[in-house]
C-alpha cells in the first residue's frame, strides 16, 4: 500500500494527521481574514496562503489538471445511483441492515447508512475505516488492492484533505475522479486544498458560524512557519534532512516540546500589536528548499500565478500579487481588485448542473497559468520607501484593529515572546532574592552585597536582551512625586487625615493600553519561541513538576504571601534570544537606525525627507483607536463590494 502510495505521491498524508490544533489560534485567523481579497488583514500589511506554502508544507501536487469532472451519475449515464458507483469502485456500500465491528474489538458494533437520503451521496468515515482497515495488503489481488488504495484516498480526503462540515461524512464526489488512480495523483490536489479552505474561511467569517472545515491543519502550520504568535518550540530547532517528507512533518506532535495552549483574546491582542519583525515573510530559505523532497518543488514556476483554484463545484482566486512580499519581491498599490463577475455558488440546488461547462472560463485560464505569473519587482535600497507607500496605502482602507484598548488590567499574566518572558524571569528571580532580606533580620554586608550582584546580573541581562525605547519615558512625573510626597512628609500634621485608597484614587491616571515591549529580530529563527501558555496558579507554594513554573497574582493571593517560582522553567533560558530590533521596526517607532540602543538623555535626529513623512504618519496610525470589525471581515466596508 505504501509502495503504491509513494509512485502516487500520497504517501506523506499519512504523516500529517499527527499535527496537534490550536483552536485559538485558528479562531483568531479567521477573525482577520477576508473574503474580498482571499488575504489575512495584520496590522504589518496583508499575508495569505498561497500555492507555494501548500506544496511546500503538505507536498501535494499543485501542476496539474483541475480537480473537476463530469456529471457520471444518474438516469442515463455511467452509473443510475451512487451505491452501483460504490459496488464497482469500492466492492461495497453500507448497508443499512448490516452490522459492522470494528477491527480489533468485536464487541464494538455499529450500523451505517449513507447520507443525504434522497440520493445517497455520502459515505460514513467510520465505514471506510472499519470495512478497508488491514494489518496487511500482500494477499490482495489487483483489483481489490485498488478497491483498498480507493478507499484510503477517499478516506484522507473526507478527514484531512477536503472536509467538509459533518466532521463524519466524505462526499462521494470524489470517488468517480479515483477510477483511474494515476490519472488522479496527477491532478492539481493542493489547488483544490487551498481553494476548499478559502471557501471555509469564507463562511467562517459569517458571525452565525461557529465551526470551520477545511484542512485546518494547513492554516495552522502556514501560522507557526510565518508568525512569531502561538509558535510552539521545536525539539530539533534546525532540521538539515527532513527525511523525504514535507515541512510540515517537522511540526508532528513527536517533534515539539511545548504544544500551543494559548487563549483566544491573548492571540487578539498579539495579532493588534504584531510587528513586522514578528513575521516571516519569506520563511522558506534555499537551505530548507534544498533538504526537501522533490515532490515539494515540481510546480514552483506557478507559485505567482494569478489563477482560479478550482475544487470541483467551489472556485476561489489565487491572488499573489497582493501578497509579493512573501515571495520576496516589492508589494505594489496598484493591484487589480478580484475579478468583477465573480460569485461564490456551491452544489445545493444543482445536482444535475455540469461544472466542466459551469466553468468552462476558469478552466481556459487554468490551463494557460503559467502566462499568468505575476513578475517579482526587487526593492531599492533597503525597501524603507515602498514599504512606507504600501502601508499608507494598506492602512487607508483596511481594518486592521479587532479590539478596544484594554482599560482594566489582567489577573492572569501569559508569556508572549522571549521578552516578556525574560522581564518575567527577572521579576520572580529578584523577587526570590530579595524577599529574605525583608526586614533586614539576620542579614549581613556580604549577604546584601550578593543579593545586589545578583540583581544587576539580572537587569543587565534584560537590558542586553531586550530592546527598550528610553525616549518614551517620562522621568519628570516621577521626580513629581517624589517632590509631592516629601512635600506630604513635612505636612502631614497640617493636612486632613484620608485613606491611603482615596489618595490613589485621586492622584492615579489610569495607563494607557501598551503591547508587549519586546520586538525579535528578522533573523532570528524564532525556533526559542514557545506558546502563549498561562503559567498562574492558585497554590503558588505548591511543589512543581519539571519546566513548569507558578506565579501568584495580588487579586487570587493576600500581600502577605510569597510569590516566587519553585523551579525555574526551560523556556526562560537566554539560549536563542534576539538581540536588537530590526531597521525597518526602529523607523516605524520613529527611531534612529544608526544606533542600537536609543540613550535616554538623547534627543532622535531627524531623518531625510522622504522617510519623514512616513514615520510620522505610522506613529499617527499606531496611536488610532481601534474599532470593531464589519461581521468579523476586516476591510468589508471600505473595500468595494464585486456582484
Amino acid at each position: 500500500m505504501i509502495y503504491v502510495l509513494r509512485n502516487l505521491g500520497l504517501h506523506n498524508i499519512r504523516h500529517l494527521q499527527f499535527i496537534r490544533l490550536d483552536h485559538n489560534l485558528i479562531t483568531a485567523l479567521v477573525e482577520r481574514w477576508c473574503p474580498l481579497t482571499n488575504s489575512f488583514h495584520f496590522t504589518v500589511g496583508e499575508m495569505t496562503i498561497t500555492l507555494q506554502d501548500v506544496q511546500v508544507i503538505l507536498g501535494l501536487r499543485i501542476d496539474g489538471p483541475a480537480v473537476v469532472g463530469p456529471n457520471v451519475v444518474g438516469v442515463g449515464r455511467r452509473w443510475e445511483t451512487w451505491p452501483d458507483c460504490c459496488d464497482e469502485l469500492l466492492g461495497t456500500h453500507p448497508g443499512r441492515d448490516t452490522v459492522y465491528h470494528a477491527p480489533g474489538d468485536e464487541e464494538d458494533t455499529a450500523t451505517f447508512r449513507m447520507g443525504s437520503a434522497q440520493v445517497d451521496s455520502m459515505l460514513p468515515l467510520r465505514w471506510l475505516r472499519w470495512t478497508f482497515y488491514r494489518e496487511s495488503y500482500d494477499d490482495l489481488g489487483h483489483g481489490p488492492f485498488l478497491q483498498h488504495v480507493r478507499a484510503y484516498i477517499l478516506f484522507m480526503i473526507g478527514c484531512f484533505l477536503l472536509p467538509d462540515t459533518s466532521r463524519s461524512h466524505v462526499s462521494l464526489q470524489w470517488l468517480p475522479l479515483l477510477l483511474d488512480v494515476e490519472s488522479f495523483a496527477r491532478m492539481s490536489i493542493g489547488g483544490a486544498v487551498l481553494a476548499h479552505l478559502y471557501r471555509e474561511l469564507y463562511h467562517a467569517t459569517r458571525p452565525t458560524r461557529t465551526y470551520i472545515a477545511g484542512c485546518v491543519a494547513l492554516l495552522q502550520v502556514w501560522s507557526w512557519e510565518r508568525l512569531y504568535i502561538g509558535r510552539p518550540t521545536l525539539r530539533v530547532p534546525q532540521i538539515h534532512d527532513f527525511g523525504g517528507r514535507p515541512l510540515a512533518c517537522r511540526w508532528a506532535e513527536d517533534r515539539i516540546r511545548e504544544l500551543p495552549t494559548g487563549n483566544t483574546l491573548t492571540y487578539r491582542d498579539e495579532f493588534d500589536g504584531l510587528r513586522l519583525s514578528q513575521v516571516a515573510m519569506t520563511p522558506f530559505t534555499d537551505e530548507i528548499l534544498l533538504a526537501l523532497p522533490t515532490q515539494c518543488l515540481e510546480g514552483r514556476d506557478i507559485w505567482r500565478a494569478r489563477v482560479p483554484l478550482i475544487s470541483w463545484k467551489r472556485i476561489e482566486w489565487h491572488l499573489p500579487d497582493r501578497v509579493m512580499r512573501q515571495f520576496g519581491g516589492v508589494q505594489l498599490t496598484d493591484v487589480p481588485p478580484m475579478e468583477a463577475n465573480f460569485r461564490r455558488i456551491d452544489g445545493r440546488g444543482r445536482a444535475d448542473l455540469d461544472w466542466t461547462i459551469q466553468y468552462r472560463d476558469y478552466l481556459e485560464i487554468w490551463e494557460a497559468r503559467r502566462a499568468y505569473v505575476v513578475p517579482i519587482t526587487p526593492s531599492e535600497g533597503t525597501g524603507n520607501r515602498e514599504l512606507g507607500n504600501y502601508l499608507r496605502w494598506y492602512r487607508s482602507w483596511a481594518s486592521i484593529y479587532l479590539l478596544q484598548p484594554q482599560t482594566d488590567p489582567p489577573e492572569t499574566f501569559f508569556p508572549r515572546s522571549p521578552g516578556e518572558r525574560l522581564v518575567a524571569d527577572y521579576y520572580i528571580r529578584s523577587t526570590a532574592i530579595l524577599e529574605p532580606l525583608v526586614g533586614g533580620q539576620g542579614q549581613n554586608a556580604s549577604s546584601l552585597q550578593l543579593a545586589v550582584d545578583q540583581v544587576a546580573e539580572l537587569s543587565s541581562r534584560v537590558q542586553r536582551s531586550v530592546y527598550i525605547d528610553y525616549t518614551t519615558f517620562d522621568t519628570t512625573i516621577e521626580e513629581q512625586s517624589q517632590g509631592r510626597e516629601e512635600g506630604a512628609r513635612r505636612s502631614t500634621s497640617d493636612t486632613p487625615s484620608r485613606s491611603m485608597r482615596s489618595r490613589r484614587r485621586q492622584n492615579t491616571e489610569r495607563e494607557p493600553s501598551r503591547h508587549s515591549m519586546h520586538i525579535p529580530s528578522s533573523s532570528y529563527d524564532m525556533t526559542g519561541a514557545g506558546p502563549s501558555t498561562q503559567h498562574w496558579s492558585n497554590f503558588p507554594m505548591q511543589e512543581s513538576a519539571a519546566h513548569e513554573i507558578y506565579y501568584g497574582t495580588p487579586s487570587q493571593h493576600p500581600t502577605t504571601q510569597s510569590f516566587f517560582p519553585v523551579t525555574v522553567p526551560q523556556w526562560m533560558s537566554n539560549v536563542g534570544l534576539p538581540s536588537s530590533p530590526t531597521q525597518q521596526d526602529i523607523l516605524l517607532m520613529g527611531g534612529d537606525t544608526s544606533q542600537q540602543y536609543p540613550v535616554a538623555a538623547q534627543r532622535q535626529p531627524e531623518l531625510q525627507e522622504p522617510e519623514e513623512d512616513f514615520i510620522e504618519e505610522e506613529q499617527q496610525l499606531q496611536r488610532r483607536r481601534r474599532r470593531a470589525p464589519d461581521r468579523y471581515t476586516p476591510g468589508s466596508r471600505a473595500l468595494r463590494r464585486h456582484r
